[in-house]
């Protein structure tokens, strides 16, 4: 490091100064270009990082693709998904690049500009003060010159002289401190102002590996050791099949080559498939070998590296299978149809029999088939002409298209007319599983995140099953947002409007879902709450419902009904209810109850007198306003559809309504107060709204209840008839397939109850219906046991259409619209008239 120029020596302007000076500026200018050569350096560092970057970007994009080519595949458990696990990969791939854009951002920052800055400003100042010394400089030489020139004679001159060498010392003088005074400075601040940059600059690199040694630690810890078990597990296991499937090669050695294929299959002769030669109809007659199967009642072939099908035969009804009378080739048969004929070989005698005894038997199976058709066709004939000559005397309706009535009744639920997410006018797109209204701007936010988050729909464009529409008419963007907007913290993330852009947007529609940061948790246990229950508010079928409507729309006022006076006295208690300000669910806990009402005494008449004693020991989740009070009309009374003829009640439910109108599921311990439990008593009370808020508060829809003989949520749903209940359950990723303690699934207990409309809504999401509970009954046994009909014909169709569709070569032919069609059917009258699938 040079030392600095010394102000004595420059105001004498000494060789020693102008050696000391010389050094410093060619210091100076060393300085610059090195700076300046960093500075190049850094920009090509960022340049490459921003490269790197981009291509880190596709290779995460490329991991995520591979994830979701993984989509249906698992590694050891069902909750290991393949693609789960690159999806966290790629996650944790993702936020790295983040960190690592803020390294470069900081890079750029710290070194490029400040270096930049002290470049162009302090030793471009130190250079612009230079050219002034010199140019000083070189005036004052001029000025000793021209002194020492002057002539005696001319003593004018020479005065002259001196006073402008006078005054050029002393400019000198000024000017020669002050650029001095420029070096040292510069000097003097390279020292930490250079340190300092570079300082910043490790500060930033400190930070990155730090947040990527965090985040790849607890990925470690909590994710990456099980899945290296996993994949061990599964090395082992390939390993194991791997060798199993070398020895496979045994079975040629085992097989006897010279039996048909065909005599080796089940024996099923309606299924009957192989390889044959075909005459064809150009003028050579040759012969090519095709595959060829049977299915539904037609003759069709491929080519074996073809998937495209051919139809032969379309109506096997209308052919006579013989022996050909003029063919020279051994194991023939001919299919004659009306207006041509197919002359067909076999490889052996064996199987030219099979083929002609399978087609004969698919022949009259089509003829069986045709007059059940008839039959059946003929009853609902019958029916419907009775139904018509019923409605030709009642008066006509304007006809509406289903998309127009659609969206009448969800604009009409309240919140829904506004987009639930930014408060967008007029919403044309919704989230079923989450059911709310959505603007088409943030349905783009909700569809990126995935279907398995949010299911999003168009209300006008899509088709909707009726049990979407039930889920929506149960819930509403008022009710979802009390529960995902109860504690709104801008901070985390500013609320979105109707005007803002994408990135808020997205950040507020993030954090409201899928990070939940505005949820209010559920009430912990504490000592003074310890001694409290707790219960859920049971959703019931109101007889009343008209006459409801009809008081609230002639102007009764609201505290006469049945609801808004329970309301009336839970609001003056809630006050009451926790101590320390502890409150329930978001927007739920609004009623309360204690000891005494388990003798079913009115609450009415003795809430003021509990309140007034200090015995208030319950809460009640879901004490919300029945939706018809906001004016619907009675078809969307939304519990219409339910099957059960009576409401499933407990022996502990009690009555905290007025003329029977609602119940409570049974009392639980506060201790026992957690999202799982709460899931499952509001499945088993069909309340849709508090079954959104535990799943708000991380419920699992595939939770096991221990203590009731391992029931899921949806078993209990099953139990109330209650359609939308399952449908939110089956929306929001609850499985079917999970058995209780019995062995018996969600089918089995719809089957037991008889719920033709549940069994229906199972068997379309495509329910396992050969599943077997511990007895070793199907829910087909149970069904046949209990002689229902309707249960019986759709468990027999469904296993038909799958048998099906399980053959080679299925198109999807009349049989498969004949299945969808009986199945429409049903949900239609499950949905809209539940009373004709009730049977005695």
């Amino acid at each position: 490091m040079k030392h600095t120029v010394d102000f004595k020596e420059c105001l004498k302007d000494s060789p020693k100064f102008r050696a000391s000076l010389e050094d410093a500026e060619n210091d100076i200018e060393a300085l610059e270009s090195r700076l300046d050569k960093l500075v190049k350096q850094c920009t090509a560092m960022i340049e490459a990082g921003k490269m790197f970057s981009n291509a880190s970007s596709g290779f995460v994009v490329g991991v995520r693709d591979l994830a979701n080519y993984f989509n249906d595949d698992t590694l050891v458990s069902d909750n290991a998904k393949v693609s789960t696990s690159l999806s966290r990969f790629a996650h944790a791939m993702s936020e790295m690049l983040k960190y690592f854009n803020i390294l470069m951002d900081q890079a750029h920052r710290s070194i490029c500009k400040n270096l930049n800055n002290f470049i162009r400003i302090d030793i471009k100042k130190v250079k612009e003060t230079k050219k002034l010394f010199e140019k000083i400089s070189d005036d004052m030489d001029a000025a000793y010159i021209r002194n020492s020139q002057a002539p005696k004679s001319k003593p004018q001159e020479c005065e002259e002289a001196n006073n402008t060498l006078t005054a050029m010392r002393s400019c000198f003088a000024h000017t020669s401190l002050d650029y001095v005074f420029q070096v040292n400075v510069l000097n003097s601040k390279k020292r930490f102002d250079i340190l300092d940059t570079m300082l910043s600059f490790m500060h930033a690199q400190n930070t990155f590996f730090h947040q990527g040694h965090d985040l790849f630690r607890d990925l470690e810890t909590t994710y990456m050791k099980d899945i290296a078990g996993q994949v061990e597990e599964l090395s082992s296991k390939a390993k194991i099949e791997r060798k199993e499937m070398e020895e496979r090669h045994t079975l040629v050695q085992q097989k006897d080559l010279s039996t048909s294929s065909l005599l080796q299959g089940d024996g099923n002769l309606l299924q009957t498939e192989g390889y044959l030669f075909k005459r064809n109809s150009n003028a050579f007659k040759n012969y090519v070998r095709r595959w060829f199967c049977i299915q539904d009642s037609q003759l069709v072939y491929r080519k074996r590296t073809k998937d495209t099908l051919t139809v032969m035969e379309d109506d096997l009804r209308l052919c006579t299978i013989r022996q050909p009378v003029d063919s020279d080739r051994r194991f023939c048969f001919e299919v004659l149809s009306p207006t041509r004929s197919h002359i067909l070989q076999a490889d052996s005698d064996e199987e030219c029999q099979l083929w002609v005894s399978a087609l004969n038997a698919s022949i009259s199976h089509a003829y069986k088939e045709t007059m059940h058709s008839q039959e059946v066709e003929n009853k609902r004939s019958s029916t419907s002409s009775k139904e018509s000559s019923q409605s030709d005397m009642l008066p006509a309706e304007p006809k509406q298209s289903k998309a127009k009535i659609r969206m009448e009744q969800l604009l009409t639920i309240p919140g829904n007319s506004h987009c639930c997410d930014c408060g967008a006018n007029e919403p044309r797109w919704a989230s079923i599983n989450l059911g709310i209204t959505l603007c088409i701007e943030c349905s783009g936010i909700h569809r990126g995140f995935g279907v398995h988050l949010s299911k999003v729909r168009s209300i006008t464009l899509d088709t909707w099953e009726p049990e979407h529409l039930k889920v929506m008419l149960e819930i509403g963007n008022d009710v979802v947002n009390r529960i995902y907007e109860a504690e709104v913290d801008e901070t985390i993330a500013a609320r979105a409007t109707p005007d803002c852009n994408r990135t808020v947007r997205e950040s507020w529609i993030r954090a409201k879902y899928f990070q939940r940061a505005f949820i209010k948790k559920l009430p912990g246990v504490n000592k003074s709450n310890v001694s409290r229950k707790w219960s859920v508010r049971k959703k019931t079928r109101r007889s009343s419902s008209q006459s409801f409507l009809k008081t609230s729309r002639s102007g009764g006022e609201l505290k006469d009904s049945a609801w808004s006076r329970n309301r009336v006295v839970s609001e003056d208690l809630s006050s009451e209810l926790l101590e320390g300000g502890e409150t329930g669910a978001t927007g739920a806990v609004l009623s309360v109850s204690n000891a005494t009402l388990m003798e079913k005494r009115s609450f009415k008449n003795n809430a003021r007198e509990e309140q007034a004693s200090g015995d208030v020991a319950g809460i009640v989740f879901g004490d919300d306003p029945p939706l018809f009070v906001a004016g619907l009309n009675k078809s969307l009374d939304l519990e219409s559809s339910d099957e059960s003829l009576h409401e499933y009640d407990d022996e502990a439910s009690i009555n905290v309504g007025v003329d029977g109108d609602d119940f409570t599921t049974s009392w639980e311990d506060m201790s026992k107060l957690d999202p799982n439990l709460l899931l499952y008593k509001a499945s088993a009370a069909r309340n849709l709204p508090v079954m959104l808020e535990a799943l708000a508060n991380s419920a699992d829809p595939n939770w096991v209840n221990l203590e009731e003989d391992g029931k899921t949520p949806i078993m209990k749903a099953v139990q109330t008839g209650s359609l939308a209940a399952c449908e939110f359950l089956l929306l929001n990723n609850a499985k079917l397939d999970r058995k209780d303690k019995n062995g018996k699934t969600a089918l089995h207990h719809a089957t037991i109850l008889g719920h033709t409309g549940q069994v229906c809504q199972f068997l379309k999401r495509r329910a396992d219906q050969n599943a077997k509970d511990n007895q070793g009954q199907t829910p087909l046994d149970i069904a046949v046991a209990n002689a229902n009909a309707d249960i019986v014909t759709l468990l027999r169709l469904a296993k038909l259409n799958d048998e099906m569709k399980e053959s080679d070569g299925y198109l999807g032919n009349p049989g498969d619209e004949t299945f969808q069609d009986v199945f429409r059917d049903f949900t239609n009258m499950a949905s809209n008239n539940p009373e004709k699938l009730k049977r005695k």
